[in-house]
């Protein structure tokens, strides 16, 4: 999947990401509310991964990164996943640099995604978990007009803290 918005272009993710990546998982500020961070090991690991042929498999990533058009510079990344293939259920997540966070560019490329979602693959339903305290995100979720369904309590480990997590969706329309 590929596709482009009017600032940026979302593509597949290639080896040539790897320090960008590594470099946004590995940073404690875009890292807070995700996971903890990782090595640059796991970060080529998890690339290597993300680099595969995406076949639609339950719990299989399909990773895409945000570039600047113009600019093949990994900024940030959208990833999809489905929960519950049988139901047609899928999971998306997204993350960006600490650089360029707050200038418009995460609603951009995840609106886009949606819709490219909703109207390439047989999904009904996406969701999104984010931790209760990371605002930014679950603000960013209910201006795609996705709706809060639920609090998971201690869902997330993160840094050796249990965290709360909300759970947002979206139908296809």
């Amino acid at each position: 999947m590929k596709f482009c918005t009017s600032r940026l272009t979302i593509r597949p993710m290639t080896m040539a990401d790897l320090h960008a990546s590594f470099a946004h998982r590995s940073c404690p500020q875009t890292s807070r509310y995700i996971s903890d961070q990782i090595t640059f090991a796991q970060a080529k690991q998890r690339l290597v991964e993300n680099c595969q042929p995406w076949l639609g498999e339950e719990n299989q990533r399909l990773a895409l990164a945000i570039t600047l058009n113009g600019s093949n510079e990994l900024i940030g990344e959208v990833m999809f996943k489905y929960i519950n293939k049988t139901s047609l259920v899928g999971e998306i997540g997204y993350r960006l640099k600490k650089e360029v966070i707050g200038k418009g560019y995460a609603f951009e490329a995840v609106d886009a995604f949606i819709t490219q979602l909703f109207s390439q693959l047989e999904v009904i339903k996406i969701v999104a978990v984010c931790a209760v305290d990371n605002t930014p995100s679950w603000r960013l979720m209910e201006k795609l007009q996705m709706q809060r369904e639920g609090v998971f309590k201690s869902h997330f480990l993160i840094g050796g803290e249990r965290l709360d997590a909300y759970s947002y969706g979206i139908c296809r329309p």
